[in-house]
């Protein structure tokens, strides 16, 4: 009797030990993702070699030291999507356009050394979500894909978009043995967008829903405004999204960050600091590098003009190690 006591005692300890443990990693990450001043290294108003923006930058590593991304820029009021390079990610260089008319890109390498690329393809009133495969990384960098898949809109009349990868499966890099899922944003009754998720199968079959707990979870944090853009991290062996919401419909000054689980759910509104005091904050991307053997995150930030330091305006990177205390 007094042993089994012992142990239930013992498993109630263990038990409370690990929530403990857990909620303090927790709060850790969520401290050193919310101040940009003590980065490890940052910068504001990101541009290539050719001084073009890089927006909605989203990050990949080939090796240490050899940083991809893909961004957004607009010329002469086209959207165009922009390969570009990194060795210290502070500084690109500008490898080719991947293509136009074309925004907030997210890409998938394989484990096979294939490429999967999802963008916001756009014509006049509308846009969809395309994809394109890349059999190598030199026909990325040729912008020559071998594939192409552009999603017909199933659930908003007239806008569906942001795509991000939750997982693929690719057999042999074979896309007729494929399943790729998403989650994107659907402008729902053309009025107002909302999130949900969509998996496309062996490259010609799709189907897609709205993710209605998320919204409605969303939604009773008191967010009426859009909900879009989203990335997908791995810290400590867990699942987490940064999710953009926008607070109020229409003010582009109450764009906000949630730190998300892996199913989505909101686990808290960040609150972001940077040097100038700027507020509103969209199109998160966060990827894990690997800096001299020591495993980091590097975040990117949207920063509108609305609500921001016309110093901080434009695209943030910045460099975190939630390791370190």
């Amino acid at each position: 009797m007094f042993l089994r006591k012992w142990k239930i005692l013992l498993m109630l300890f263990l038990f409370h030990h690990m929530h403990h443990s857990l909620s303090s990693e927790l709060e850790h990450l969520i401290k050193v993702l919310e101040s940009v001043p003590n980065s490890e290294a940052y910068v504001y108003q990101l541009r290539d070699d050719q001084q073009k923006t890089m927006d909605c930058l989203k990050v990949f590593q080939r090796a240490e030291g050899q940083h991809i991304g893909v961004s957004h820029s607009l010329q002469n009021g086209v959207f165009g999507i922009r390969l570009s390079c990194s060795g210290d990610l502070l500084n690109w260089t500008y490898v080719n356009t991947l293509d136009i008319h074309a925004s907030q890109a997210n890409i998938w390498p394989t484990e096979n050394g294939a490429y999967l690329l999802a963008y916001e393809k756009d014509a006049p009133n509308s846009c969809w979500i395309r994809l394109r495969f890349y059999a190598d990384f030199d026909s990325l960098c040729e912008a020559d894909f071998a594939a192409e898949y552009d999603i017909q809109r199933s659930l908003g009349p007239t806008a569906e978009g942001t795509p991000s990868f939750d997982s693929v499966k690719l057999a042999n890099n074979q896309l007729s043995q494929s399943e790729i899922d998403l989650r994107f944003h659907y402008y729902k009754d053309a009025e107002v967008d909302r999130l949900a998720v969509g998996r496309l199968v062996d490259f010609r079959s799709w189907q897609a829903h709205p993710s209605d707990q998320i919204n409605q979870a969303i939604e009773k944090m008191g967010a009426s405004g859009n909900f879009g853009d989203r990335d997908k991290f791995n810290w400590n062996n867990q699942i987490f999204y940064l999710q953009e919401v926008q607070q109020q419909p229409r003010e582009w000054n109450s764009w906000r960050i949630l730190l998300t689980s892996a199913d989505g759910m909101p686990i808290k509104q960040l609150s972001i600091k940077t040097h100038h005091s700027s507020v509103s904050y969209a199109n998160p991307n966060i990827s894990r590098i690997s800096d001299n053997g020591q495993s980091k995150l590097v975040v990117t930030l949207f920063l509108p003009l609305e609500g921001n330091s016309p110093q901080e305006a434009g695209q943030l990177l910045y460099i975190i190690d939630p390791s370190k205390r």
